[in-house]
């Protein structure tokens, strides 16, 4: 299924700004993805989470419409159209009816040349995003994980959340989103990816009449300062009945492309599954958790290896030393275990395959991050013929590190 993707074409704008046309004939969609450098890696620290405030307030109207308006247009075209942010990238993509391209096309730029960001949509929008930021804390899991990160990252950009922080979202105005606009909606900050039932060359002439003339700017410079886990332990206590874990230290970066194939094999064996070593050995042998599982997120550098769990807090130091031991187990991995992971993890990729909307945010991310539009087929290659013995060298190079670990456990009275 990834063979699909040797039939993009890449165009390069003399402005900077990437097209990637991927025409499938045979579907009955279209889709449009818009995916930009910004979020938390490339905020300074008085405007931590202006990217989040942007992202959902350029949907809330434009110069010719307001927010109701835009919807009803959207709508009736039986589209539908989202932005987001994350901790490095951002992304406009709008995805419909194939036979409405044209008009989908005309909102699409509309959006994202002529945002209103009216006052009021910002101040609305500001109070959603505290509100969000509030509710992390609510749920024992998040707030662990929230603990966790603060523990490995320190003062890193990573270490806060992409919604950004109370104080700095409540000094965002208009001026620093215009200004913000205007830094990261530039051409050479922009991969535009479409999927889906159109001619390539019509679509094309379109975007180069529409973004063609645009003109470059200087894009915004991530944060690049060294980084080295902090490694600490924070443990708040809360009116919680179980004890809240997370625990793990540092794994490969989004770019480290063998390293990172080799974590995703290692993750989905460790806890990444309903039969998962994690699952097996703490849940159904032990009988200490009911929700336990591992995550691996590589982003672009610094990234973590973590187990997560929840017990009884008397179970505190068995449960941490049950989890160091499955960390150090996975070396020990067996063949049949290990093809087994290989195989669950190349399921999960083959899913970014299944509609023109997770095509299209794929390759404009792969394309936006360095990793090439291409990647997606060698990642495939890549995954395939990855042997156990590869994965164990690999992993050897980043276990017995310095742990961090975030917690949430019960007030004692």
């Amino acid at each position: 299924m990834p063979e699909v993707i040797k039939r993009v074409e890449k165009v390069a704008l003399k402005n900077g700004l990437v097209l990637l046309f991927l025409p499938l004939p045979e579907s009955a969609l279209f889709s449009v993805n818009l995916c930009l450098n910004l979020g938390n890696l490339f905020e300074g620290e008085k405007d931590r989470g202006i990217s989040a405030l942007m992202q959902e307030v350029i949907l809330k109207g434009t110069k010719k419409r307001d927010a109701t308006e835009l919807s009803q247009a959207v709508e009736r075209l039986g589209a539908y159209i989202h932005s987001s942010s994350n901790y490095f990238t951002g992304r406009v993509a709008i995805d419909g009816p194939a036979e409405n391209h044209r008009e989908i096309l005309k909102i699409f730029f509309e959006v994202i040349k002529t945002p209103a960001f009216r006052k009021e949509e910002i101040e609305k929008e500001k109070k959603f995003l505290i509100s969000l930021l509030h509710s992390l804390d609510d749920d024992p899991l998040k707030a662990a994980i929230f603990r966790f990160r603060k523990a490995f990252f320190g003062r890193h950009p990573y270490a806060f959340p992409t919604l950004g922080e109370e104080s700095t979202l409540q000094n965002l105005d208009e001026e620093k989103i215009w200004h913000w606009y205007g830094r990261i909606f530039v051409p050479n900050n922009m991969v535009i990816a479409v999927v889906g039932n159109f001619q390539v060359e019509t679509v094309k002439k379109i975007f180069e009449d529409e973004l063609g003339n645009v003109i470059p700017r200087e894009k915004v410079s991530p944060f690049r300062e060294s980084f080295f886990p902090a490694s600490l332990k924070i443990v708040d206590r809360r009116e919680v009945r179980d004890a809240w874990v997370v625990l793990g230290f540092r794994a490969p970066g989004l770019l480290e492309v063998e390293e990172r194939i080799a974590f995703e094999v290692l993750n989905n064996a460790l806890g990444g599954g309903m039969y998962s070593r994690l699952f097996l050995k703490i849940r159904e042998e032990r009988g200490l958790s009911y929700q336990v599982g591992s995550f691996y997120f590589p982003l672009l550098g610094p990234s973590f290896l973590c187990a997560f769990c929840s017990f009884p807090f008397a179970y505190f130091d068995a449960v941490i030393s049950l989890l160091r031991e499955e960390f150090r187990n996975l070396i020990n991995m067996e063949e049949e275990e290990f093809e087994e992971a290989k195989n669950y993890t190349r399921g999960t990729f083959l899913q970014h395959f299944e509609t023109v909307s997770s095509l299209s945010s794929l390759l404009s991310f792969c394309e936006t991050v360095g990793l090439g539009w291409e990647f997606p087929l060698r990642y495939d290659q890549i995954l395939q013929s990855f042997t156990l013995e590869k994965a164990r060298t690999i992993y050897r190079r980043f276990m017995d590190q310095r742990e961090s670990m975030g917690a949430i456990v019960p007030v004692t009275h």
